[in-house]
């Protein structure tokens, strides 16, 4: 299992594939096994060099417990040292959600490494910290206890084995990180000024969808793409619908 070290904090990752760069970036919670489970791995990696990396506090990752541990530009600096250990000066960039994020702070603090970049179900704006706040106070109690308390508003997480993997997580690093999220500053005014190309996409019933598409238009080499009738997390477990629209973006870049 190949790790990239960076201050003492050890980052896990996976290459696959062949092609030019492309490095990826899961949800909050999630790990890089979801690249795999939702089918971008098989289904892109006959084009793509993909770098699935478990970001820290995740997967198999270093787990810290402070939320300074958290800041983006620490964040990015994991990312970079990917990239440093494997020789590789450019890459294409994917998040999903929180990756999408890391993906933006990415764009502010290294955007000579990036080629492009695709940003699913995310916003560079953090109008709403008080949201992050609260939710990383309920994952102080436990991650059973925090499960309990999303499945008593919307069912049952499925399928068993996500579950499973979600209650794995460990809930003081996830908290942490989510304080630090909360307290990473907005980012509205990067995409007016790059000159990297992006795409941007959400979920048309995803809450992130308006404030995604506004952010869209802000930006000179920004496009938006609208997954109808999708929510936040069936626009990343939907690869059959996310990755056309990826490889066409791509190819349109010279990739």
């Amino acid at each position: 299992m190949p790790y990239a070290l960076n201050n003492g904090i050890r980052i896990h990752y996976h290459v696959e594939g062949h092609g030019p760069a492309l490095m990826m970036m899961h949800g909050w919670s999630d790990s890089l096994e979801d690249w795999h489970d939702h089918g971008y791995v098989d289904a892109m990696k006959s084009s793509y060099q993909m770098m699935v990396v478990d970001a820290r506090g995740h997967g198999r990752s270093d787990k810290p417990h402070a939320p300074e541990a958290y800041a983006m530009d620490t964040m990015v600096s994991d990312m970079l040292a990917v990239l440093d250990q494997l020789g590789i000066d450019q890459t294409a960039y994917m998040g999903h959600s929180m990756g999408a994020r890391m993906g933006y702070s990415l764009a502010s603090i290294a955007p000579e490494r990036i080629t492009a970049f695709i940003l699913g179900s995310s916003a560079p704006d953090n109008d709403r910290p008080y949201r992050y706040h609260r939710r990383a106070r309920r994952l102080g109690y436990g991650m059973e206890r925090y499960l309990a308390g999303v499945e008593s508003r919307y069912g049952r997480m499925e399928p068993e084995d996500h579950r499973e993997r979600f209650l794995a997580n460990d809930a003081l690093a996830l908290s942490a990180l989510t304080t630090a999220i909360g307290n990473s500053p907005g980012l509205e005014s990067l995409l007016p000024n790059m000159d990297t190309p992006v795409l941007i996409y959400a979920g048309s019933e995803d809450v992130i969808h308006p404030y995604a598409q506004k952010a869209a238009e802000s930006g000179p080499t920004a496009s938006f793409v609208s997954l109808t009738g999708l929510d936040h997390d069936a626009a990343f477990k939907r690869s059959d619908m996310v990755v056309p629209h990826v490889e066409k973006f791509l190819a349109s870049t010279g990739q």
